[in-house]
């Protein structure tokens, strides 16, 4: 029993009594059966001849099938592990074997295929391979250098659209393309390893296919079919801003494509066909003279909202203190002055708007004009020159209105002048107010105030008009007062000296070339023919002493000198 239970314990830990060497007594016991177990038939294994190796199939004891229970093995034979008495079966024949080497005999083929094709394909294209439409598939480099060479040779580029339709030939431009070295540019883009997958793809190799010309030959043809066609093109016209009446307001006005055509564009579009070898051009509208300011730019944008800015001023225009109104600046005088800049800044029309002033100052000038009046006597006399009168300062009034309107002002300007008459009732009549009369005819005097009321008058001698001293006509300002002072001649350019110097004691000056009224005491008379019996001055109005300092004390600086026949 403690045998069986170490047996027992042996098969407990998962040990097969086969894994064991079996001693000889081990093997004895084995063979002996247990109480109930039939002993193994011997005497029914076959004979076994020398040399050949027998499988005993013994009936498994109770006790070998219990020990089987216990274990995860087949029971052990009963005659040990020792191969004295069993032999292994024989190992089925292993099918695998030959499918591997079918697998390898196949891939060993496809693999000499694959390398051949490659080494095919390095020096011939592709079946479906084109070059500028030609199908050059399965050439070689050299093939393709001759091809390409015939190419260039045969090449031309028909260009139409946009009005034109002429073809430009290889000789024309001057053409040439090295057929060796597209070859090479085409074979080093060429993938001979990639055959299995490109061999039935479309390559178009013509990308490679790059030639040189001259552009100065290709100039020459473009421009003169270009030249032909924009002769009767319309330009096209930019958007721009523009004043509409209906709205009084400004609004964007989009630009408009012409039909002349861009030289430039139409050459690079030419040839860029040139340096691929394309056969054909069409042109389009992105070789046409394109419209360089856009309804959409927003720089436009803002200029129309700056110009609509500008039409919210209205500026009356007065003139004197009289605060006479001559005129008015508004939205619709206004949208003639304003312009888009080049940058699309908006800008004044300098010439429009000093054109404008121009006018408006010849409406109001009155310096040196024709005027017509009524002496209070009831005489009327036209007159014409003179320093007095209203002269407007139109550089300073296109300024004020330029600011007014920026600015968007509603105000009333007071036209700058420099010079102003006492009032304004239009051109060609009386602007002043106190005056000095001078008839040349009745070399008589006289000084009437604002009112007209006769304040002063007196005998005169004037300017002798045989001597070209005659005293100039029109209507003057007295622009200077002087007691006592000496006048003096013209310088005499053989001494340098004044022609004369006389002093007076009262002196009126009325014309900016030294003609003035002065007491002259030297002269015995005044009035009658005196001027021209040669007691004529050189200009000047000659007054008695008297005369003189009485009209003096009357005049001012600023008051009108009427002098007329």
């Amino acid at each position: 029993m403690q045998k069986d239970n170490e047996i027992q314990g042996k098969h407990g830990v998962g040990h097969h009594a086969a894994n064991a060497a079996p001693s000889r007594n081990d093997a004895t016991r084995r063979m002996a059966p247990t109480q109930g177990q039939a002993a193994p038939n011997y005497a029914q294994q076959p004979h076994r001849s020398a040399g050949e190796t027998r499988v005993m199939s013994p009936v498994a004891s109770p006790y070998q099938r219990q020990n089987a229970a216990y274990s995860n093995v087949r029971p052990a034979s009963p005659y040990g592990a020792m191969g004295w008495n069993e032999t292994p079966q024989a190992a089925a024949p292993h099918k695998n074997h030959h499918v591997g080497r079918i697998i390898a005999i196949i891939c060993a083929i496809l693999l000499a295929i694959y390398v051949a094709g490659a080494f095919f394909f390095m020096d011939h294209l592709y079946p479906e391979s084109t070059m500028s439409k030609q199908n050059v598939g399965l050439k070689t480099s050299s093939d393709i250098a001759s091809a390409v060479t015939s190419i260039g040779q045969d090449y031309s580029v028909k260009v139409s659209g946009d009005g034109l339709d002429f073809s430009v030939s290889s000789s024309q431009m001057g053409m040439t393309i090295d057929g060796q070295k597209v070859a090479t540019a085409i074979f080093a883009d060429h993938n001979p390893w990639a055959w299995p997958v490109e061999i039935a793809q479309n390559h178009d190799v013509s990308r490679s296919l790059v030639s040189q010309y001259s552009e100065s030959g290709l100039s020459q043809i473009v421009t003169a079919q270009v030249d032909a066609v924009n002769a009767t093109a319309t330009q096209p016209v930019n958007a721009t801003i523009a004043y509409t009446p209906s709205v009084s307001q400004f609004k964007i006005i989009p630009e408009q494509a012409g039909t002349m055509v861009d030289a430039s564009a139409v050459k690079t579009q030419i040839a860029s066909a040139v340096v691929d070898m394309d056969s054909s051009v069409t042109l389009g509208n992105d070789q046409l003279v394109q419209p360089t300011v856009l309804s959409t730019d927003p720089t436009l944008s803002t200029a129309c909202t700056t110009a609509n800015g500008y039409l919210k001023a209205d500026v009356t225009l007065t003139l004197g203190d009289a605060a006479t109104k001559v005129g008015e600046v508004n939205a619709a005088q206004i949208q003639n002055w304003v312009v888009l800049g080049n940058d699309l800044s908006v800008t004044f029309d300098q010439d429009a708007m000093s054109e404008w002033t121009a006018q408006l100052a010849s409406s109001l000038n009155t310096e040196g004009t024709q005027r017509t009046y009524t002496r209070p006597d009831g005489r009327s006399f036209t007159v014409s020159g003179g320093t007095y009168g209203w002269e407007i300062d139109t550089d300073s009034l296109t300024s004020e209105l330029q600011n007014d309107i920026t600015t968007g002002q509603v105000a009333t300007l007071a036209v700058p002048t420099n010079f102003e008459g006492v009032s304004h009732n239009g051109t060609g009549t009386q602007d002043w107010g106190a005056y000095v009369d001078v008839d040349l005819t009745e070399q008589h005097a006289r000084f009437y105030d604002a009112s007209g009321t006769l304040k002063w008058e007196a005998d005169c001698v004037t300017g002798a008009p045989t001597d070209g001293h005659d005293t100039p006509q029109g209507v003057w300002r007295i622009f200077n007062k002087e007691s006592p002072s000496v006048l003096k001649g013209d310088i005499q350019a053989s001494t340098g000296q004044p022609s004369y110097e006389t002093e007076v004691a009262y002196w009126m000056a009325f014309t900016y070339s030294g003609c003035g009224l002065h007491d002259a005491t030297w002269q015995s008379a005044f009035g009658g023919t005196r001027y021209k019996d040669g007691y004529g001055s050189h200009g000047c109005v000659n007054l008695s002493l008297d005369a003189a300092a009485s009209l003096y004390d009357l005049v001012a600086v600023g008051n009108a000198v009427v002098v007329h026949a």
